[in-house]
Parts: C-alpha cells; structure tokens; sequence
C-alpha cells in the first residue's frame, strides 16, 4: 500500500525532475534539452509503473494468502 512516505518521496522527485529539466533547457541546445528531458519523463513514468506493479503484486499476494488461510480453515472443519 502507498504509504504518506511514498507519496512524499514522489513529489520530492518529481520537483527535483522539474529542477533537473529546467537547468537542462537552461544550458544545452533546444534539440538536445527536449531530448534529455524526455529521457527524464520516460523514467519518472517507469518509476511509476514499477510501483503500480509493485502494489499489484502485494494486493496479489495478500489476497491468496487470504484464499489459502481460508480453504486450510475450512479443510480442516
């Protein structure tokens, strides 16, 4: 589950990103800037998909540790 530390640790990285692609644009040609800045978009979206499958993977778990606990209660009726 998402914990206030998580979203935390994503709005801290998203501001560090956005400080990261402003100094960026700030310093190299346009071409090159927009090209480095999307590498940065394309591995914050990475990060996030790796923590929805993260998450999935834990509900997964959790839910067929529920179903083993319950067909082991009622095997054992």
């Amino acid at each position: 589950m998402i914990t206030i530390q998580d979203l935390c640790d994503i709005l801290d990285n998203k501001i560090s990103n956005q400080v990261q692609k402003s100094i960026i644009r700030n310093n190299f040609p346009p071409q090159i800037a927009e090209q480095m800045c999307d590498a940065i978009d394309r591995k914050e979206r990475a990060e996030h998909l790796m923590r929805l499958f993260k998450e999935c993977m834990e509900f997964q778990q959790k839910q067929q540790q529920t179903i083993q606990a319950f067909l082991q209660q009622y095997n054992n009726r």
